[in-house]
């Protein structure tokens, strides 16, 4: 069925209402019953609505009346209502105001939990989902109607989709009322700051939301005691939210107007019997659960904010540091050119007298005995020198 059909069964169709990627709403008239209808027309293969939503019946649901069939394709016929798209009046970067905000999560949660108690669940909510008219009254669509996007839906389309799914619902596993309490806390986040919690790609955004933390920066203007609701309703686990759309609503609006928080619980209540909820950590002695989550943030930041500055601090004291003056090597004298000596002509060396004959001995003197135990020392014999010719 396209977008340009005037007539779908015996319903004529007046204008498109709403196009997501799950389906796509019409306003019709219905000739037999005289009245105006809504027609919903699923990309998925399934009618798009589970048994238990076609007899739910809220202020703030879209009521199913009947679901038909035309040239073997399904459709739903559902009440009709004047309104658009919330995600028309989201503007990019535009904040809506705490007092605004509140009144239609109030709305929301209402429906939500109203769902949960009778074993329904949305599974894919987001703005495209939810019709607002002027009185700020809503309509929630595609309860019930969990599923992957069906045939020609747009990158926009599954962009928007994407960015409110739970990270159970990505990593395949089973939703519960606590899947819908995530989809409304980012729908929260982004009215409230005007960002989403998780933005990129559509890849990058499947990654964030089943893997990576909250970041604190869109939030940092809000009250720590909000930022703590938003850190508990966008946990990776569904055990450490909140026990009901409704709790996680009522908590936040205390922290938003700074009154004194009310006991709250965590998520276990027998609403959630379909899907096996794991048991919740013991709590610490000493602390609650915000005190536990804002001493593990304040030890990070603290741990991050020491570690910057002894880096700089570290940088200061080594530039400050004197310097030791570098060490002289002494260089070597350069060579000097040898000149031949100029030798001095030799003295005249002296010719020695002849020595005297030695006395005769006499036969009567007696020999010295003082002298009888030395040695005779060796006589030198000396050579006569030989003539040098000194010239002047």
């Amino acid at each position: 069925m396209g977008d340009t059909i005037t007539q779908i069964g015996r319903y004529e169709i007046s204008r498109q209402l709403v196009d997501t990627a799950l389906a796509s709403v019409y306003d019709a008239f219905d000739p037999v019953e005289r009245k105006p209808v809504a027609i919903r027309v699923p990309r998925t293969t399934d009618h798009g609505a589970g048994p238990l939503a076609l007899g739910l019946k809220h202020p703030g649901l879209m009521t199913v009346l009947s679901c038909e069939q035309s040239h073997g394709e399904s459709f739903l016929v559902l009440e009709p209502f004047q309104g658009t798209p919330l995600d028309r009046h989201l503007q990019p970067g535009r904040k809506m105001g705490p007092p605004e905000v509140l009144g239609l999560l109030r709305q929301l949660a209402s429906v939500l939990d109203y769902a949960h108690a009778h074993g329904a669940i949305h599974g894919s909510l987001h703005p495209s989902s939810i019709l607002l008219n002027d009185r700020q009254e809503i309509k929630v669509l595609d309860l019930d109607a969990a599923g992957v996007a069906g045939r020609h839906a747009s990158a926009e389309q599954l962009l928007r989709a994407v960015n409110f799914l739970s990270p159970e619902c990505i990593r395949d596993q089973p939703l519960d009322g606590r899947s819908d309490q995530f989809s409304l806390a980012v729908l929260a986040h982004r009215m409230l700051t005007g960002e989403l919690p998780f933005p990129g790609t559509p890849l990058g955004v499947m990654f964030r939301i089943a893997y990576q933390g909250l970041e604190r920066d869109a939030i940092r203007e809000l009250p720590a005691a909000a930022q703590t609701v938003f850190q508990r309703s966008l946990a990776k686990r569904p055990a450490e939210r909140y026990a009901t759309c409704g709790e996680m609503v009522e908590t936040l609006d205390t922290a938003l107007n700074r009154r004194a928080p009310a006991p709250t619980r965590l998520a276990g209540a027998p609403q959630f019997a379909p899907a096996r909820i794991p048991a919740p950590a013991p709590p610490l002695a000493g602390g609650s659960w915000a005190a536990r989550n804002f001493s593990r943030e304040a030890i990070k930041y603290f741990t991050v904010t020491f570690a910057v500055c002894a880096l700089v601090l570290g940088g200061i004291f080594y530039l400050l540091l004197p310097k030791a003056p570098p060490k002289m090597v002494p260089l070597a004298p350069p060579p000097v050119a040898s000149q031949p000596a100029v030798q001095p002509a030799p003295a005249p060396v002296p010719v020695a007298a002849p020595a005297p004959p030695p006395p005769e001995p006499s036969a009567k003197a007696e020999p010295d005995k003082s002298h009888a135990k030395k040695k005779p020392r060796p006589e030198m014999e000396l050579k006569p020198a030989e003539p040098k010719i000194i010239r002047e």
